[in-house]
């Protein structure tokens, strides 16, 4: 028998190094922690291998069997933006790509004010553009340039870049220019790193392609020179080196090296492994729900039947890269997350600002002095006075003076303030947790909630509770569980290619040669570049599948056995299921395969596992407790508890709350009521105490406090955020799929928005509804004359919906969106001669469409049947419908979460606070009138200039708007009718996001705000006045605004924006005789604000992007030769 193998799993953190050694014929594990060394990371990597291999006989000498590396070199260089020098190579015509990024501004109405732009990875200076052309087919359009791209080169050449991306239009379809331009790069650069797209991503959607294979460059150089380093440091010291990917899977050093962009969220992944090793493959415990939180942030991910949940994206800051990952979602709540009170609104805010390691939070006594989450922890006496087995002691009385000081600004005592903090940190993550399990169509309780990071057992009792996930497991060492989920997992790699077919367009062979050429290709890299012979491989057949004409893709996972025998519709059927687990429907359209992809990783090797030894007796010998605390809980004090050591526990062991079980690397709260069992491995499995009177008693009766306003805040913010995932991800017009041409509100039932951005839909319309209103209707209009501009063109359809409870009625939601066509004289329904509301397209007042749950299906076909593009609109609809649905569930769960009195009072306060803060902000400006005015040149049909004038004055806290001296409304479709409630909205979040970006704004300040708009002007025209081209106008009110605010507060003054919406409007039909649409929304660009100049190329609305060109070329009877920004054009 020969000496024993080891091997060895590293976690690379910003504060520490985490390290797992693992004997593999016993299961016998060994840990430590260390600084990490930011500088070269490798420092940290062999100073612990050397600690750690300390514990082992002949330690010194040992030759590890294999160390797998999770880190976070990748992910640094990016955020600190110290990666690579890289040019760039795109197609003639789209050389602002990076700089345009889809013309998306993140954020709320009014956040680009405030938002810095990114600098681009890959500068301008540095882009050329390459001759040729390739069409969406992968057919030539130009043939490529060899000697015109050498000599565009030359100006690169002279500034020495790192590394090279070449990235040209529509190669996912035919990646032969890409090649031909990277061997014109190697004889040019021949020491210079190049990655072309085609490789990287071989999937459409251009800037998606485009910065994926950017950061790959941009951090390529790097990483390698860190990869050799490390591999020199461990010569002779271990056999293999392999790097765990974004995935979960591990990859060799040399494929790592190739594609570094795969790793770059390589650190949350090897939390999500742990948790599987230890859990799902040691209990009886599949589906679990991750909880990793440490120091900065926390990451959730959710885990099915032992597998991790996978997506197509990663997100590092604000880039978005298309690289496959964990589905791990990331909130700014962590340890060491700041506790402020905004003066503006005096609401409890905790993160994302974090302390850091340096100073780190107060009780860290390194010169720390704003509250933290770790602080509150400390002062509601939840740690031990040391952490890490002693090492670190805990300075309790700064913790106390920092948390004293947010419990001042709030106007309440000491224990109540970290209480506080605690329960809006974990509110922070709760509505992560939602995201990864909710959202996704899963049932919370269907699942364990695993707790690890050096936070995550302090607040998992918290979070089980909220989630109703149970029992929480805080696996054995939850401080470093990523460097054992390092240590354990398997070697993968996946192959994929772009298949653009509708499944009535292809055959089951057609899909399985393209199945079977992936196939060979994975089997031999994982054979020849990570060592896995075949007999050791196996393979899942994946196809992202959507209905045809939506840009955002499910992937399903084939059996090939049900497809060779059900062909096609074996991936509509999976399709169907999980469109409608995810969002509650399916629909009757085309359904399409867009890629296909072949994922290989090796057969899992059974590790042993160390087995605790089994207690005498389930009661805890008191011997075991290190010390005790006194807990402060719901407003109770608990004495004289126990903190436990882990260390000394047997399997069977139980423990009651309340108390601590502590480790070197976490801690675990156990509430009062509940109790925790330890298992074999190790795991803490945490229930509900079996005797229910002491959870009663642990439990204090509810009362509306700061906290709870706070808490029903967020939920109102992550409620809204669901309802806008569905739409962009479900819609069939790209003008609310990509434009996000969509605006929701959620209304309590008076109709007063409590979250939303474009103002209340509900009052306008509950002044003109003279009917009933039940549980199960649903409401439509598109008619701006019906609710008094509430929605401003037909094109805009709203969907309205009243939430029931026991027939009382507790909350309005609602949803509209830009469909493509209305009918009317022109496609698009958006005439610009129009001189009436008759050309523009049907007209719907307000209509019940169904009624207590049934549908009127004969009015919706009436409808449906007017316009040009029936089906998009149907899909839309039922879009619509469902976010409103998604969202009154939402508001069920609330009034259940709080009962009926906390849910009326939390609703109060939430208006009362809006208008106290805005109140608050008028009172502080100047009292003299303010005046402004703008100006069109003309109505389109060569009348004009327009006008648009506004007086702002102030009295008291209250301002007027006087728009007495705009223009007569227009003969032409130029008139806007303009929603006093939108107007409203408008002004509160231009004050509010200032002074408070995490407000959530509401209807609470409107009564503060009075709007003057004289009948029969541009603004307030009289029926039957055309409105098609309102955007004209809607665009110069924010410029009005802006320039009225500006007057009295420098914070608010920006220059004029480009004002406007200019839209694009394609139709026809194509050469097959099917009818085509395309309504496209135009950008010109951001004005500069306070904050500097504004970026070129993007949109002032929220949320709003540029729909991919590869889509449009792929769809459409269209070629888009040129999409950059014209220089000095002042954003035109």
């Amino acid at each position: 028998m020969g000496p024993p193998s080891y091997r060895l799993g590293v976690d690379v953190g910003g504060t520490f190094t985490d390290l797992l050694l693992l004997r593999e014929d016993t299961g016998d594990t060994w840990r430590t922690k260390v600084p990490s060394t930011p500088k070269d990371q490798s420092l940290a990597v062999i100073d612990g291998k050397d600690q750690i291999l300390k514990n082992i006989p002949e330690g010194a000498d040992l030759v590890l069997h294999v160390v797998n590396h999770g880190t976070t070199v990748a992910t640094n260089a990016i955020l600190e933006q110290k990666g690579a020098r890289v040019a760039l190579v795109v197609t003639e015509g789209y050389k602002d790509i990076l700089q345009t990024r889809r013309s998306q501004v993140p954020g709320g109405l009014a956040s680009w004010i405030m938002w810095p732009k990114p600098e681009p990875l890959a500068p301008l200076q540095l882009t050329v553009e390459a001759p040729g052309r390739i069409a969406s087919d992968g057919k030539m359009v130009r043939e490529f340039d060899t000697n015109i791209f050498i000599e565009r080169m030359q100006a690169v050449i002279g500034e020495k870049p790192d590394a090279v991306t070449i990235s040209l239009i529509n190669s996912f379809a035919n990646p032969v220019h890409e090649q031909a331009a990277r061997q014109a790069v190697k004889n040019l650069l021949p020491d210079v790193p190049v990655s072309i797209s085609s490789e990287v991503l071989p999937e459409l959607m251009e800037y998606e392609r485009t910065i994926t294979t950017v950061v790959n460059s941009y951090i390529e150089p790097s990483v390698s020179v860190y990869l050799d380093n490390l591999l020199d440091a461990l010569k002779g010291k271990a056999k293999q080196l392999r790097i765990l990917r974004s995935d979960g899977g591990l990859s060799s050093v040399s494929l790592a090296k190739q594609c570094p962009v795969s790793w770059v969220m390589s650190g949350p992944a090897g939390g999500v492994t742990g948790a599987v090793s230890v859990v799902a493959n040691q209990t009886e415990h599949k589906n679990l729900i991750t909880l990793d939180m440490g120091g900065t942030s926390t990451d959730v991910a959710l885990v099915e039947n032992g597998a991790p949940r996978i997506r197509r994206e990663t997100k590092i800051g604000d880039l978005v890269v298309k690289a496959p990952s964990i589905d791990v979602r990331t909130v700014g709540a962590g340890g060491g997350s700041i506790a402020r009170v905004p003066e503006v609104t005096k609401a409890l805010r905790v993160g994302p600002e974090s302390a850091g390691s340096v100073p780190g939070p107060a009780c860290y006594g390194k010169g720390g002095t704003m509250a933290t989450v770790s602080d509150a922890n400390a002062v509601l006496g939840y740690l031990p006075a040391k952490l890490l087995d002693g090492e670190f002691p805990l300075d309790l009385e700064m913790a106390k003076q920092a948390v004293q000081r947010v419990a001042d600004d709030l106007g309440v005592g000491v224990y109540d303030a970290a209480e506080g903090i605690l329960k809006i940190s974990n509110e922070t993550i709760y509505g992560a947790l939602r995201l990864v399990s909710v959202e996704q169509g899963y049932d919370p309780k269907d699942f364990s909630l695993v707790a690890f990071g050096g936070a995550g057992p302090l607040h998992a009792c918290s979070l089980g509770k909220l989630l109703g996930a149970w029992p929480v497991i805080v696996p054995p060492s939850p401080g470093v569980l990523c460097a054992l989920g390092d240590a354990t997992t398997l070697l993968r790699h996946e192959i994929g290619r772009a298949f653009t077919r509708t499944l009535s367009q292809t055959s089951a062979d057609e899909v399985l040669e393209g199945f079977n050429a992936l196939l060979a290709k994975v089997k031999q890299v994982m054979r020849d570049d990570q060592g896995v012979a075949e007999a050791k491989q196996r393979h899942t057949f994946q196809a992202d599948v959507r209905y045809s004409g939506q840009a955002n893709n499910l992937p399903v996972d084939l059996d090939l056995n049900a497809f060779r025998t059900d062909g096609p519709s074996h991936i509509r059927k999976l399709f169907d299921t999980e469109h409608v687990k995810l969002f509650t429907y399916s629909l009757s359209t085309e359904v399409e395969i867009v890629n296909l992809r072949v994922i290989a990783e090796e057969l899992r090797a059974e590790l042993p596992v160390k087995r605790l030894k089994q207690a005498e007796s389930p009661n805890t010998p008191s011997s075991l407790a290190s010390s005790t605390t006194t807990l402060v809980f719901e407003g109770r004090e608990y004495k004289k508890c126990p903190i436990w050591n882990r260390s000394g526990l047997f399997a069977g062991h139980v423990l009651r709350g309340p108390c601590v079980i502590t480790e070197m690397d976490s801690n675990t709260l156990i509430h009062p009521g509940y109790q925790a069992e330890v298992d074999a491995i190790g795991n803490i499995f945490i229930t509900e105490a079996s005797d229910k009177e002491s959870v009663r008693a642990s439990q204090a009766s509810p009362e509306l406090d700061t906290v709870a306003v706070d808490i029903f805040e967020n939920a109102l913010r992550n409620a809204r955020a669901e309802m806008d995932a569905l739409m962009t991800r479900t819609t069939m017009s790209p003008a609310i799929r990509e434009q996000q041409d969509e605006f929701n509100v959620i209304a309590e039932p008076g109709g007063k928005m409590l979250v939303g951005q474009f103002g209340s839909f509900i009052g306008d319309f509950l002044e003109a509804w003279k009917g009933s209103i039940e549980q199960g209707d649903v409401f439509l209009t598109n008619d701006p004359y019906s609710v008094a501009g509430a929605v401003s063109h037909h094109n805009d359809w709203l969907i309205l919906m009243p939430i029931f409870i026991d027939e009382k009625l507790i909350a309005w939601t609602s949803n509209f969106g830009h469909m493509t066509d209305v009918g009317g004289a022109v496609p698009g329904s958006l005439p610009c001669a129009a001189s009436s509301i008759f050309e523009e397209g049907i007209q719907i007042p307000v209509t019940k469409i169904a009624a207590k749950g049934v549908w009127n299906t004969d009015l919706m076909e009436v409808i449906y049947r007017n316009v040009r593009l029936p089906e998009w609109n149907r899909s839309d609809t039922r879009a619509l419908v469902a976010a409103c649905e998604l969202a009154g569930r939402r508001m069920i769960e609330l009034h259940q979460r709080f009962g009926d009195s906390i849910y009326f009072a939390a609703i109060d306060e939430l208006l009362i606070r809006n208008r106290k803060a805005v109140a608050s902000i008028i009172s502080s400006m100047p009292e003299e009138p303010a005046y402004f005015e703008d100006w069109i040149d003309d109505d389109g049909q060569g009348v004009g200039p327009w006008k648009i004038g506004c007086t702002m004055t102030r009295k008291g806290e209250k301002l007027h708007f006087d728009f007495s001296n705009t223009d007569p409304q227009s003969p032409s479709s130029i008139n806007f009718y303009l929603s006093i409630a939108m107007f409203k909205m408008f002004v509160g979040i231009y004050l509010l996001v200032v002074h408070d970006s995490n407000v959530v704004a509401n209807d609470g300040f409107h009564d503060l705000l009075e709007i003057t708009i004289p009948e029969g002007t541009l603004l307030r025209p009289t029926r039957p006045a055309a409105l098609s081209c309102r955007t004209h106008f809607l665009g110069r009110l924010m410029d009005v605004l802006s320039g009225l605010l500006g007057q009295r507060a420098p914070k608010f003054m920006t220059a004029a924006g480009f004002s406007d919406s200019p839209h694009f409007m394609y139709s026809g039909y194509k050469s097959n005789g099917e009818w085509f649409q395309l309504y496209w929304i135009g950008f010109g660009g951001i004005p500069a604000r306070p904050i500097g100049d504004g970026p070129d190329g993007h949109c002032l609305w929220p949320a709003m992007k540029a729909i991919p060109n590869e889509f449009l070329e792929m769809y459409y009877p269209l070629r888009i030769e040129r999409f950059d920004t014209v220089a000095d054009s002042g954003g035109a």
